[in-house]
């Protein structure tokens, strides 16, 4: 493949990644690593129809190679950036930006001007460079949700190193006679070769980063009640069955707290459907404020929430039940009738079984209901010695 064929490649590779990334930061304008990966599509696009245009057009040098290369820099650092961004993790982008823009200034230097070596070399290590810190990064990071984005672009980023400290190699040796007397033609078509499967490797990560997220939205809506954003039954025997199974082998008590909304019927039939959802989310967004950032909240039913409280005792789950259940009350949700939930709670302290456990919390609500609602009441859950027993679905043992 001749270098117009193959900068020819890189131009529809450009662009594809330019305009596809680029439409879905529009619709998500929160993920900016869809903006990083559009603007190095258009770098690439750039670079590319610059190259195809030196084929049959004399350029001058600042329009050349010293901007062929730079750009070249720049493809390279907005993966990199892209990559920062999805894992938002800390990146300091000027201190590697301003580098990669005063080498073009650099290249313009008489030295560099005269000597392609010098240029290849400068351009050889800047790329090595910012491909080794995104391995780094990629090595430190931890995110079992991108497990295997993370597997890919390590290869993506140890061939580029390969390749490029292989053409470093090539570039010396021939220089001084060792290999090919006249190697820079044919390293320089294998050097876009590469650029070439670089970026069809980095356009195919962007896609499987989004095929990724897109998975993760679906599951995240099957698992999620539209109303309130709680989690909803779908999921919520495995992640119990989980915690309950977490609490033995850790030896620390577990808390399953059920609560509905009193009188919650005649919210609807006085002031409608709308309002009664109105009190549902706002009830949500209450026990939210309130919970942990790791305990579990779900709408198991029309007005009625469970939470799971790991670590938490039988006092501590009754001061939690009765700040969650003055908070709804003062909330003050409508203004001509008080909104107040009863609470039902019970504290598993050995292994049980979790069906017999929302049971006990189920019954206690209801003995919260019998004793004129508005208050808390605990199961006391004693010890029955019962085992776990996780139903077999599950697959747990």
């Amino acid at each position: 493949m001749d270098l117009f064929t193959l900068a020819a490649v890189n131009l529809v590779i450009g662009f594809f990644c330019a305009s596809y990334f680029g439409i879905d930061y529009r619709r998500n304008p929160k993920r900016h690593y869809l903006l990083d990966f559009s603007l190095a599509g258009a770098i690439l696009f750039l670079q590319s129809l610059i190259q195809m245009l030196r084929s049959h057009f004399d350029f001058p040098y600042f329009l050349g190679p010293a901007t062929v290369n730079t750009l070249t820099l720049l493809f390279h650092f907005l993966v990199l950036s892209a990559l920062y961004r999805l894992f938002e993790l800390p990146f300091r982008r000027f201190y590697l930006l301003a580098p990669i823009l005063l080498s073009y200034f650099v290249l313009l230097l008489p030295l560099f001007q005269q000597e392609q070596l010098h240029r290849f070399m400068l351009g050889f290590s800047m790329i090595t460079l910012i491909n080794s810190i995104c391995l780094v990064m990629l090595y430190r990071v931890k995110n079992d949700k991108f497990a295997g984005v993370i597997t890919f672009f390590k290869f993506v980023m140890i061939f580029n190193i390969c390749q490029t400290v292989l053409r470093s190699g090539l570039f010396v040796t021939g220089k001084y006679g060792y290999t090919m007397a006249e190697p820079n033609q044919l390293i320089h078509q294998f050097g876009w070769f590469n650029l070439t499967i670089h970026a069809a490797l980095v356009l195919t990560g962007g896609l499987i980063i989004l095929a990724r997220q897109r998975q993760m939205a679906l599951e995240a809506r099957a698992e999620t009640d539209p109303l309130t954003g709680l989690l909803n039954r779908f999921s919520m025997q495995e992640r119990l069955n989980a915690e309950l199974n977490r609490a033995v082998r850790s030896n620390q008590p577990l808390t399953i707290m059920i609560f509905d909304i009193d009188h919650f019927k005649s919210v609807n039939d006085k002031f409608g459907h709308q309002i009664g959802d109105q009190v549902i989310r706002a009830v949500a967004e209450v026990t939210q404020a309130t919970v942990r950032n790791y305990d579990l909240a779900f709408r198991i039913g029309g007005e009625e929430f469970l939470l799971c409280l790991p670590g938490v005792d039988e006092a501590m789950a009754r001061t939690k039940a009765e700040l969650l259940r003055q908070q709804i009350e003062q909330r003050a949700i409508l203004t001509d009738q008080p909104v107040t939930v009863s609470i039902g709670f019970v504290v598993a302290t050995k292994a049980q079984n979790l069906d017999a456990l929302i049971k006990q919390a189920d019954d206690a609500l209801y003995q919260a209901k019998r004793n004129g609602r508005n208050q808390v009441h605990s199961a006391a859950a004693d010890d029955a010695g019962l085992q776990v027993e996780p139903p077999v679905v599950l697959g747990l043992g």
